[in-house]
């Protein structure tokens, strides 16, 4: 680790992983196991977006909205659902690659919300 903060990846590392420069990685902190884990979840021409939403708190709600994306080519990385008022309503987040998905980012926001699925949609490329 440098003055600044900065970690080095050694060249061996990133040849396994393929990472290049420009690639994106997610930095994950245990707390409990004072780990840290770098996962590449993006590579180079890939289209990456974050996804929130807020839906009901139904059972099946969430899967039916996943099942949307899947339909849609939209490839799950990483995601989180919180049943912020249980029973009521649910929030999910997640980060997704939308190279693939035919539709626009306002296509696919209009689409979740025609179908009810969510009740407010964000969605922005990072």
């Amino acid at each position: 680790m440098d003055a600044r903060g900065r970690l080095l990846v050694p060249s061996s590392f990133r040849e396994v992983l393929n990472l290049k420069e420009g690639s994106s990685v997610l930095a994950i902190l245990d707390e409990k196991k004072e780990t840290l884990t770098i996962v590449p979840f993006a590579y180079l021409g890939e289209n990456i977006a974050h996804v929130s939403l807020e839906m009901s708190d139904a059972p099946g709600t969430l899967s039916r909205i996943l099942a949307l994306l899947a339909k849609e080519n939209v490839d799950l990385i990483k995601s989180e659902s919180i049943a912020a008022q249980r029973g009521r309503v649910a929030t999910w987040g997640a980060l997704v690659e939308i190279s693939k998905c035919k539709k626009s980012v306002a296509q696919l926001k209009a689409l979740l919300l025609s179908e009810r699925l969510a009740k407010s949609v964000e969605i922005s490329r990072l």
